[in-house]
């Protein structure tokens, strides 16, 4: 080989070591099909993993009749799936920073179906509690992380969108999983709707997990650090992820209520399960649709605007739904409550990548996550505990109004914080450093 022709093939190698975007193609052009194939069953993931917590909330009515346990007891198992997910999130976010992404799947996977599969047999109250536990704390909570981690390795540019198309997966099982289960329960009865709900888990994760994969390491950028991801105070100020823990507890406490509830709610209302199932369906279409909207949103204006408009509709949403009795009123009302909710999701997690260290991304949103799902966990049961105590839904609603009101207050003090001023519009996702 000449002389000329080894200089040129090394100023090559250090050119593509150089690359801020080298072996990896914005979304929009060429996308090389592993990466594609991975955020197909990434956004799998996120719809079975969501929709499966979301189950409760159509299950309450059989339960109910069957057993004549109140609704707070039947809405602790959504309390109990959110603190698994919450203690889960912790420890297998912080897992997966260094563990192998193909032992975190098949654990998640695996107590995701064994989850679901237990609750069919269930004839207990704990039973119920037990298998909810589970199914967040070492089904979903297991795959939550290393998901999202991947797909965001995947797109350098236009990260916002790809992560909104992924997680807007999980808006469409929170949507279609329910509605489904809701039709087998009338159908086939509850027992065995479960049981299909975990074969078809079970069908639908065996097919798109193998397909998720991160690239090879010689490829991948570490985003810059834009800010401590240390809780406490920062120069005598709250630190950024403490406020961000703060908004997604409150945030979360807002949206808890109405994922688990209105459902019944609106059955309440218009005296008809079906309706109140449609309900939520159309809330979690227009869910994926806003997750995706505020994606876009984030790349452009800012991850926290995007973060403060999402969650000024999901909070403006919740102070309406007690003051309408029609039924086409209430479904328009979902559909704009499901846009503005599932925006928060998005957005949230863009935020965490903005303040936190690449290296301890899985860390940072682990310990956000488990803020924000024991505030999704309280909700539940509480809008359980508010109808059981009063006969209506209308205190849960005002108690989830006043916390998504605090949760603008602090993102507007966030926004004012020097951190927040110095945010960079489109969201990145570390290197989550696993072992291929």
């Amino acid at each position: 080989m000449t002389a000329s022709k080894k200089s040129f093939e090394g100023r090559n190698i250090s050119n593509r070591q150089s690359s801020p975007t080298r072996g990896r193609a914005p979304l929009g052009s060429a996308m090389p099909l592993r990466g594609l194939l991975a955020a197909a069953g990434a956004t799998t993931a996120m719809a079975f993993g969501f929709g499966s917590l979301a189950l409760t909330s159509v299950f309450i009515r059989p339960l109910e009749a069957e057993f004549g346990w109140s609704r707070a007891d039947i809405s602790l198992a959504y309390t109990l799936s959110s603190i698994g997910m919450a203690v889960g999130g912790l420890l297998w976010g912080r897992l997966s920073d260094r563990v192998s992404i193909k032992t975190l799947l098949f654990i998640g996977s695996a107590g995701m179906v064994i989850a679901l599969a237990a609750l069919s047999f269930a004839c207990s109250l704990w039973q119920i509690y037990a298998a909810n536990f589970v199914l967040g704390g070492i089904g979903f909570a297991c795959l939550y992380a290393p998901v999202l981690a991947v797909t965001g390795h995947w797109f350098d540019r236009r990260r916002g969108l790809a992560i909104g198309i992924v997680t807007a997966g999980g808006a469409l099982g929170q949507g279609i999983m329910p509605y489904a289960a809701n039709a087998l329960i009338d159908g086939v009865g509850w027992r065995l709707a479960y049981a299909i709900m975990a074969a078809a888990t079970l069908a639908a994760l065996a097919i798109s997990m193998p397909a998720v994969q991160a690239p090879p390491v010689d490829r991948v950028v570490a985003a810059p650090v834009q800010s401590s991801a240390r809780p406490g105070f920062q120069g005598g100020r709250l630190s950024p992820m403490t406020l961000l823990s703060a908004a997604a507890f409150l945030c979360c406490a807002c949206m808890g209520f109405p994922l688990i509830h209105l459902t019944s709610f609106v059955t309440a209302v218009c005296g008809s399960s079906d309706v109140g199932s449609l309900s939520l369906l159309i809330a979690m279409l227009f869910g994926g649709i806003g997750r995706i909207a505020f994606g876009l949103l984030a790349d452009r204006a800012g991850n926290l605007a995007a973060y403060a408009l999402a969650s000024f509709i999901q909070t403006a949403c919740v102070a309406i739904f007690p003051a309408l009795d029609q039924q086409l009123s209430l479904l328009a009302l979902s559909s704009v409550f499901g846009f503005g909710f599932a925006g928060n999701m998005t957005c949230l997690i863009l935020c965490v990548r903005q303040f936190a260290p690449a290296e301890r991304f899985g860390q940072s949103l682990g310990i956000v996550m488990l803020i924000g799902w024991v505030g999704m966990g309280v909700a539940g049961y509480f809008g359980g505990f508010v109808y059981d105590s009063f006969g209506s839904y209308g205190p849960a609603f005002l108690g989830a109004f006043v916390a998504g009101a605090a949760n603008l207050v602090i993102l507007g003090v966030l926004a004012a914080s020097s951190g927040a001023r110095a945010q960079i519009p489109c969201g990145r996702l570390p290197n989550p450093a696993m072992s291929l």
